[in-house]
């Protein structure tokens, strides 16, 4: 059982251990940095690191709450998510009128940003406004404390969530996912609705991360959009991360229209894209996540690409969330707009559906740059892994994380760098499944971001790739490159 532990004796469990290269600990304060690498043990053991940050202890020690994973910890923990207001007036005028409902709201989706400074390492979250009480969207988690809570701080700053009903310019209204692409970009998909409400345009942001600015703004065109849509994952294909970040490429999944929407950024232009295998499976729409049930109708959600090689195209693996299948089409395609530009089903040749299939369904996925990919299998409380260049299926799937309570519906997985070149894999596991049944209870713990060295997580599973010169999919002959099937626009 964990219990609230006072200041002094977190103190006590630190002791002179409280400052390391990798963790800033400063007693007065209670300000920490993330970890910036997870290979190894740090200085400090994951209790002491939990109870100073977490402010809280165990009744035996040690007993750290972590997934039972040895190489996945746990970075923040929420009980109920809280905001950075200026004061406690603050917070209480916007529950008074509405504007914040605390303990009913879920975060979605995670990313992470290591600055060139050292100082300004930001972790990502966002806050998708299903219903009214969000006060905002996305927002990036901050060292202070509220009841044991790490605090959200708007991002880039309250005015940009306020008053959306006025679809003012500098807005963001409902956001599911983000994605910080090489160049040191956050790109935001933003839904324009509230709940149901369509209020504003939905468009894609991008912010200039080490200056908090706003260099990019699409608002997708209407005609363009089905009549019914919600924009709930971007993902970035970026070619020139070297030579100025013009030749990037924006994919928008659209998991209520059934549609990816392709936003060439150079340009300023976009265009809708169809087809079938973006569609959910009635049989896949049924969700049991510990105990619970709950029914949701999703289609193309997942999205993750190939790692770029120059002078090898790219493939772009997508999902959708209500299904057992993974897809994936090439990316030259999607980028060629003269194919979609009359129609966006135009080519349905183009799409493929690897032969075997998932036995539950899956959020969110990401691939590292060798080409492995993981997600998380909802009903089995696990991160998986697959070497995107052999055929998919079970038999090629290992697990490298699995933990009946800290991996529950793993609804953000990203891959992200730090500076030491190194890759590490995050994860938020929102329990969305008590948010969908109104069961979510704000007296225990609902909401994880853990994190964890892709090295480590790979090491002994059948996932760690050899050797690969291409980006071919399928060593067992579903690929498309010779086959003679690649279409000539």
């Amino acid at each position: 059982m964990i219990k609230k532990c006072l200041p002094v004796l977190c103190l006590i469990i630190i002791g002179s251990r409280a400052y390391n290269s990798d963790y800033r600990f400063y007693h007065r304060e209670r300000v920490y940095d993330l970890p910036q690498r997870f290979d190894g043990e740090p200085p400090l053991t994951r209790t002491q690191w939990l109870c100073f940050v977490l402010g809280i202890c165990t009744t035996t020690i040690p007993a750290p709450i972590q997934s039972a994973s040895p190489n996945l910890r746990l970075i923040s923990q929420w009980n109920q998510l809280e905001f950075d207001y200026a004061t406690l007036q603050d917070r209480q005028h916007d529950i008074d009128i509405g504007l914040f409902t605390p303990g009913t709201i879920a975060p979605i989706d995670v990313d992470v940003f290591y600055s060139p400074n050292s100082s300004n390492n930001e972790v990502f979250v966002t806050i998708p406004r299903f219903v009214e009480g969000i006060p905002a969207t996305l927002g990036t988690v901050t060292s202070k404390q509220s009841d044991g809570n790490p605090v959200i701080k708007p991002y880039p700053n309250w005015s940009w969530h306020r008053r959306s009903e006025e679809c003012h310019r500098d807005r963001i209204v409902s956001v599911f996912r983000v994605k910080v692409d090489e160049c040191g970009r956050l790109w935001v998909l933003d839904t324009g609705k509230i709940g149901e409400k369509q209020l504003c345009s939905p468009q894609l942001l991008a912010f200039d991360l080490n200056t908090n600015q706003l260099v990019h703004r699409h608002e997708f065109p209407a005609d363009i959009l089905p009549i019914q849509h919600l924009l709930v994952t971007p993902e970035v294909d970026v070619r020139d991360p070297n030579s100025g970040c013009r030749d990037t490429f924006v994919y928008s999944a659209d998991v209520v229209g059934f549609s990816l929407l392709v936003h060439d950024v150079a340009n300023g232009r976009s265009w809708r894209v169809q087809d079938k295998t973006f569609y959910p499976y009635p049989n896949y729409g049924t969700y049991n996540i510990a105990g619970e049930s709950f029914e949701l109708m999703d289609g193309i959600l997942g999205l993750s690409l190939s790692p770029h090689i120059p002078g090898d195209d790219r493939v772009l693996f997508y999902h959708a969330m209500s299904s057992p299948t993974e897809n994936y089409v090439y990316t030259s395609y999607l980028r060629n707009r003269t194919i979609f530009e009359h129609d966006p089903s135009a080519a349905p040749q183009i799409f493929q559906t690897f032969p075997n299939q998932r036995t539950t369904q899956v959020a969110s996925e990401a691939i590292d740059k060798d080409g492995v990919m993981f997600f998380g299998l909802m009903k089995d409380f696990q991160i998986a892994c697959w070497n995107a260049r052999t055929d998919y299926g079970p038999k090629n799937f290992d697990i490298v994380a699995s933990d009946p309570i800290t991996l529950q519906f793993p609804s953000g997985i990203k891959i992200i760098r730090n500076k030491r070149g190194q890759q590490e894999l995050w994860i938020l596991t929102s329990r969305f499944q008590k948010v969908a049944t109104g069961s979510l209870n704000s007296r225990e713990p609902n909401f994880r971001i853990q994190a964890g060295n892709v090295e480590d997580l790979l090491y002994g599973t059948k996932c760690r790739p050899k050797q690969q010169h291409h980006n071919q999919v399928g060593g067992g002959g579903y690929g498309l490159y010779g086959h003679g099937n690649r279409l000539n626009y």
